[in-house]
């Protein structure tokens, strides 16, 4: 009974760590094997009329067989996953030996006699079964279906806060394209609208201080004045929309966009490593803000002079690296800037990091799979 308790602690402790799914499916087919003195254990699912090997252990030189990935049929089968696919309850069999099916030819021609199962239920159905094969005739323990089935109670436990976990990340990243949607509409509509208009009262307002070249001089510090106060409106007007979705990106990609940041930031920027690839529009949208936020607290809160932007391809994955020459220090949870960052690269299942640099100044890396 220690030994069990101790076994579904285990079990119970990964579950609560968040682990993923897969090293869940491996770990607790282990420790039910082990529990139950066997030598080959696995975690199955069902997928329509078949089962799935997802979860796979066994000790030493145990007979092999059913690796992760081997599917076999439900359908004219007694096998163990057909039964307790088709009962919903803890099952054995004490003798393969004239049990019909394909996953019972598989189960003999690896070497397996005996074999216990116990349904995995999530969400209010069968999801699959935990099984613990022997080699031996009647070799496993009479007690082997409830002990099976307390580890399979933990894995439903597990894949059911896996889901809660994938429905929240699926929520977060569906707000995200929302925002960013939104943004690229904000910035269209300032510039096809706003931004047009202003541009065609500043044509006006050039045609008519041309034409007062000969008028009075407070008429044409009037319209002249007019003229630079629309100026500082255009230049602001643009900022504002370069700050909600910056076309360049859209339109050129993210070696553009930094290029654009870097020629805009009040400091000297080198960007490396920047190809004309394109990404996802929101991998690439986050990585620019990543550098645009970072450009920002450099030049208001660290007194930098200078800031290089890296960014590394990697497999499967794409990092970009910003790190500035200022005082260093900067703390993420002081202010909303960069737990905001942090929050857009984990809704896209990235990791989010700041840093003090080796020789002062702080660096800033997302990393965000592609």
């Amino acid at each position: 009974m220690a030994e069990e308790q101790a076994a579904l602690r285990r079990v119970a402790t990964l579950v609560a760590s968040g682990a993923e799914t897969a090293a869940i499916f491996g770990i607790v087919a282990e420790e039910a094997g082990r529990l139950l003195r066997a030598r080959s254990s696995a975690t199955i699912r069902y997928d329509g009329d078949t089962a799935v090997t997802v979860g796979r252990w066994q000790e030493g030189d145990a007979v092999t067989g059913f690796e992760v990935g081997t599917v076999v049929p439900l359908t004219g089968s007694d096998g163990m996953t057909a039964v307790v696919s088709r009962t919903g309850r803890p099952a054995r069999i004490d003798d393969y030996a004239r049990v019909r099916g394909r996953a019972a030819e598989l189960m003999r021609a690896h070497g397996y006699r005996a074999a216990v199962g116990a349904p995995i239920v999530a969400g209010g159905r069968t999801w699959g079964l935990l099984l613990v094969a022997s080699a031996i005739p009647e070799g496993l323990p009479a007690d082997a279906e409830r002990r099976l089935g307390d580890f399979a109670e933990l894995m439903a436990l597990g894949l059911e806060s896996a889901e809660a976990r994938e429905q929240l990340q699926a929520s977060r990243l569906r707000l995200l394209e929302a925002g960013l949607e939104e943004r690229r509409r904000l910035e269209r509509n300032l510039h096809d609208g706003a931004q047009q208009r202003l541009v065609s009262l500043a044509l006006h307002l050039h045609l008519l201080e041309t034409q007062l070249a000969g008028g009075s001089e407070r008429t044409r510090l009037l319209v002249s004045g007019a003229r630079r106060e629309l100026d500082l409106a255009m230049k602001e007007l643009r900022e504002l929309a370069r700050g909600l979705h910056p076309a360049v990106l859209t339109e050129r990609g993210l070696a553009a966009g930094l290029g654009s940041l870097a020629k805009g930031a009040a400091l000297e920027v080198r960007v490396h490593g920047a190809t004309d690839d394109r990404l996802d529009e929101a991998v690439e949208a986050c990585l620019y803000f990543v550098a645009a936020e970072s450009i920002t607290n450099a030049v208001r809160y660290a007194e930098a002079t200078s800031i290089d932007i890296r960014v590394r391809r990697l497999p499967g994955a794409v990092r970009i690296e910003i790190e500035d020459d200022g005082r260093g220090g900067a703390n993420p949870d002081a202010g909303t800037g960069l737990r905001g960052l942090a929050d857009r690269v984990e809704a896209l299942r990235g990791r989010f990091a700041v840093r003090d640099g080796t020789t002062g100044g702080t660096v800033v890396t997302a990393e965000l799979p592609v």
